[in-house]
């Protein structure tokens, strides 16, 4: 990864869960394997964020979505509502033509958006300049080339 910014990429396990696999294969320090639970994976995500101070943190997770599609996920939906602040119109410079992005305001109602709630909900509340974005991907099924993608996700551009 070319950027100096300190980054957390996070995954949810699971043997066949695309998120997870592309975490794997990350050529970056700083990753989060979380527990498949919405407390759990909270608690994982907010102790880690108070041990160290990320610049930006990147959470990956699963959807059905179409062959080869990248959903980048904007809103977080709870209680309230909380939007990302990061620049995410430039999260990928040079996409492959076989890539579809998506820009999302509706991150599901499952542990993706949850934990996308809680981590931006943390944030605000305690002032950081942490900065988070999720990135929804297809089922390993319709990924075509996953080393390619997780290349692509390693390289986002961190403003």
């Amino acid at each position: 990864m070319m950027n100096t910014k300190k980054v957390l990429f996070t995954a949810f396990l699971g043997i066949n869960n695309a998120s997870k696999i592309i975490l794997d294969k990350l050529p970056v320090n700083d990753k989060l394997y979380l527990k498949n639970s919405y407390s759990a994976s909270t608690r994982e995500l907010i102790k880690t964020i108070q041990n160290k101070e990320y610049d930006f943190i990147v959470s990956i997770g699963q959807a059905p979505l179409k062959l080869d599609t990248i959903r980048i996920e904007i809103l977080a939906n709870g209680i309230t509502k909380y939007q990302t602040t990061c620049d995410y119109n430039h999260l990928f410079n040079e996409i492959p033509s076989e890539y579809t992005i998506e820009i999302s305001d509706n991150a599901g109602n499952y542990l993706c958006n949850n934990l996308y709630f809680e981590g931006l909900k943390y944030i605000e509340e305690n002032h950081l300049k942490t900065k988070m974005i999720f990135i929804h991907v297809p089922k390993h099924k319709n990924i075509s080339d996953i080393e390619m993608l997780s290349k692509l996700i390693s390289q986002i551009n961190i403003k």
